[in-house]
């Protein structure tokens, strides 16, 4: 039995006091992340942006079945941001539309506040359709044309995972004219409880799944989309009291400047992929037969599904209180980002003249992302950009005598890192 074949589709069942306190410690850990990013410098700002929207791309995509590089995606949302890094290609070479990637990413976030239309949505699926797995002879750019199931298991026995509602266009419409109703009227906004109304409508989405393929991937724009939103009005709210729609009371350049990534969430949900597998058989429904449509024989279905389970799906509070703790588990990291947008800040200003060629700009990108003490080895660096390990040897000797990074061990066991700064730097 299915989500939507319950009578309280698609709202599900929701208990609003019990989440009261997940909803405060996560406003506790978002606020000031939010009152952080008020106090940057507008190239501050960039940076700290191009970092946390790079990692939230690689780790969606990677989410879809994609492996793309950070360090092309830092440096594709570097030139559409405007920063400077300094190279002129990419050590490795630029991967293919990743900068279709960051287009689509960054229109998603600036556009927070304007109305959300399905032809956009669409638009926005045509162009990422390179990105997706197996999209060759699926429909981009439209929503599907019958029904959609969630197969696993490549080879030998498939497994059923969800079976989505509507099995024709007639019924689809329908379905998407309820999503859309109630975008209208949750989206969220000052007068309604942000996070909770995103987490509910990506469950929504989620459950609907009214494209052929690419529906996590979207879901995961969308759910940024209205983050981002929930962020702006954090900032707006710090500020001044604010009532009713802010997309009628503030211009579009001045919501634009509004919305930006205040904070990273997919690197975390990543690494608990296979929880959130469970929680959405919890919630979405568990399948009663395989995928060619036969009954499980009692054992296998233990083995595939676990044991079988009285409650129905519709556990909207289970999906709310998942979430929320990713969220602030991606908001305790996100603060560390900020100490490394600061330190990236001095450090480029510090070195504004130091002549660094793309190799070496590449390994002091890489050093700040990771912002550790360990630093890196020569052989590490080989691999890192793709040289010989001569030219390896004399860009750190280069880079340490110009006191951009600075060495320690001896031997096969030297190591190169950034010099570390002090509070009073």
């Amino acid at each position: 039995m299915w989500i939507w074949q319950q009578d309280d589709w698609p709202q599900g069942r929701l208990t609003v006091m019990a989440l009261l306190g997940p909803l405060a410690a996560t406003q506790a850990v978002m606020s000031p992340l939010v009152a952080q990013g008020q106090h940057l410098y507008p190239r501050q700002r960039l940076r700290l942006e191009a970092t946390l929207l790079s990692e939230e791309m690689e780790s969606s995509a990677q989410l879809s079945g994609v492996v793309l590089s950070r360090a092309a995606l830092r440096d594709a949302l570097y030139q559409a941001l405007g920063l400077e890094t300094g190279q002129q290609e990419s050590p490795r070479g630029q991967s293919p539309g990743v900068d279709v990637f960051a287009d689509v990413t960054l229109e998603v976030v600036r556009t927070a506040f304007q109305p959300l239309q399905q032809e956009q949505v669409l638009e926005w699926h045509r162009r990422l359709g390179p990105f997706l797995p197996r999209s060759s002879g699926q429909q981009l750019g439209a929503w599907r044309a019958g029904a959609y199931e969630a197969v696993s298991g490549r080879y030998g026995i498939k497994r059923l995972r969800y079976r989505a509602p509507a099995t024709t266009p007639q019924e689809l419409e329908e379905e998407l004219a309820a999503f859309w109703a109630r975008l209208t009227a949750e989206e969220p906004d000052v007068d309604n409880p942000g996070v909770l109304n995103a987490l509910l409508l990506h469950a929504h989405w989620q459950a609907l799944s009214p494209l052929a393929i690419g529906n996590g991937l979207i879901g995961r724009l969308l759910l940024m989309r209205w983050l981002t939103r929930i962020d702006a009005l954090g900032a707006l709210q710090q500020q001044s009291e604010w009532s009713g729609k802010v997309g009628e009371q503030l211009g579009g350049e001045a919501l634009e400047q509004l919305c930006w990534r205040r904070q990273s969430l997919f690197a975390v949900v990543l690494e608990h992929q296979d929880a959130l597998r469970e929680l959405e058989q919890h919630c979405f429904g568990k399948p009663d037969e395989s995928a060619s449509g036969r009954q499980l024989p009692p054992m296998l279905d233990r083995a595939l599904n676990g044991e079988a389970v009285e409650e129905l799906p519709g556990d909207m509070n289970a999906w709310v209180q998942w979430w929320m703790a990713r969220l602030r588990e991606g908001g305790r990291r996100t603060s560390f980002h900020y100490q490394r947008v600061q330190r990236s800040e001095r450090l480029w200003l510090q070195h504004a003249r130091t002549p660094l060629n793309s190799r070496q700009r590449e390994l002091v990108l890489t050093l700040l992302e990771r912002d550790d003490e360990e630093g890196i080895g020569r052989a590490e660096y080989r691999a890192l950009v793709a040289t010989s390990d001569p030219t390896a040897a004399r860009d750190l000797a280069d880079l340490t005598a110009k006191q951009v990074l600075e060495s320690y061990g001896v031997g096969r066991g030297t190591r190169y890192r950034l010099p570390i700064f002090t509070e009073q730097e």
